[in-house]
């Protein structure tokens, strides 16, 4: 007998632990994939690298069809490199595949002189919440960028 409630105590201890494990997983609240225009909606803040160096970029997406957006690409100084103009161009993007987005510039809205538009490939990672890709143009590398919160 005292084997068998022995046995129903391990198992019961078990069950919780492993309770008590799915629900903390379920608690950390797992970003899911950017798969709409919609999903990609709002203003994206963070870092990209060029020639410049190192530059302050603020992305902000709107929805402009069944598998495109308009956004607003401006850039500014970083205190890491302060000398940076700032400027702001347009641009339109199309939703690839699940989570990739692709966003090509169309049109200087303020220019800087000697500055060139670039374009942006890259992923949505629902692990980090972090855009991030490379940047398509002369003597760039990579951007990240999260969604600003809506409070």
């Amino acid at each position: 007998m005292k084997s068998v409630i022995k046995s129903m105590t391990c198992h019961i201890a078990c069950a919780l632990v492993a309770l008590i494990v799915v629900v903390s997983l379920l608690g950390q609240g797992r970003a899911a994939t950017l798969m709409t225009p919609d999903d990609w909606s709002g203003s994206w803040h963070g870092i990209y690298f060029c020639a410049q160096g190192v530059t302050g970029l603020t992305l902000s997406i709107k929805p402009s069809g069944l598998r495109n957006v308009s956004a607003t690409f401006s850039f500014y100084a970083v205190p890491r490199n302060p000398s940076v103009p700032s400027g702001e161009f347009a641009m339109v993007g199309r939703l690839e595949h699940r989570g990739h987005l692709d966003l090509r510039a169309t049109a200087w809205r303020t220019q800087p002189p000697n500055y060139l538009t670039v374009d942006l490939e890259g992923d949505y990672d629902p692990m980090s919440g972090e855009y991030r890709g490379h940047v398509r143009g002369p003597g760039c590398g990579l951007f990240h960028l999260r969604r600003d919160l809506v409070s």
